[in-house]
């Protein structure tokens, strides 16, 4: 249970902890990519159209299906409230995919011309495919708490977008990159915070969040994996399975920030 000025639970202290070094590893996989010598417009164009494929097919889709389900449940106002999120979530979802292929077009100097089988045809991989099953295999496992897990770590704590808006300044392309995670991270960061907050519940057993601790754990380890994939391997073998045991500088979770939005 809460203390008395305590803005979130012991519970909930204890699973940010065990991920704050994790939200870390993500992050220096994507910032080790930026100043890799490997990096080129091929592995620029590979990175973001995997990042577009996540927007459409993990983002749009998904927000567009539970739309169309809570249509027709609109009497109660407590109904159209969670239609009106809902739609929101759709709005920021489709904006994303919007300034991320407009970034594809900075980059390639075309427009973003692939149908939606084009893009899951190319944009699909394997680790990404991977942290999916497992967030499913979770909420078969345990259906609240594996919904929980998910939006816990469907952010992974803003590390794409917080990383990519320090590009400022670095050229041409990654002036439009910072620009364009900047307006995103500015969608993302207040949604995943309270994904995280989401995740506190005082009735909460022991047992629920040592299950979710591990819930939580196990997806953050292989979204390292997936982001390593995603940006050509920015850090080796040895440096990810040192992230993945938390030898990594960590992220701290923004208590201040979260503390207002409760309010």
């Amino acid at each position: 249970m809460k203390q008395k000025d305590a803005p979130i639970s012991a519970g909930l202290a204890n699973l940010i902890q065990a991920n704050e070094h994790l939200w870390g590893g993500e992050a220096e996989i994507i910032a080790s990519y930026w100043e890799s010598p490997t990096r080129n417009p091929e592995t620029d164009k590979k990175w973001l159209v995997h990042q577009i494929y996540k927007e459409y097919w993990h983002g749009i889709l998904p927000s567009l299906d539970e739309f169309t389900q809570q249509l027709p449940h609109t009497r109660a106002q407590s109904e159209r409230s969670s239609l009106l999120e809902t739609a929101g979530v759709l709005h920021d979802e489709t904006r994303h995919f919007s300034l991320l292929t407009g970034l594809f077009r900075d980059l390639e100097g075309v427009d973003f011309g692939l149908s939606a089988h084009e893009l899951k045809e190319r944009g699909r991989w394997r680790e990404d495919d991977e942290l999916m099953n497992l967030r499913k295999q979770h909420r078969v496992e345990s259906a609240a708490l594996g919904q929980r897990a998910y939006r816990f770590t469907e952010g992974g704590y803003c590390a794409l977008f917080r990383e990519g808006m320090r590009r400022k300044g670095c050229g041409a392309f990654d002036d439009a990159l910072a620009e364009v995670c900047r307006r995103i991270y500015e969608d993302e960061f207040n949604h995943m915070v309270l994904g995280i907050i989401g995740a506190d519940d005082a009735l909460m057993s022991q047992s629920d969040w040592d299950t979710l601790i591990r819930f939580t754990t196990e997806q953050m380890k292989l979204r390292m994996g997936m982001r390593n994939a995603q940006f050509s391997h920015p850090v080796s073998d040895d440096r990810l399975d040192e992230l993945r045991a938390g030898r990594g500088a960590p992220v701290r979770f923004d208590i201040e920030r979260a503390t207002k939005l409760m309010r």
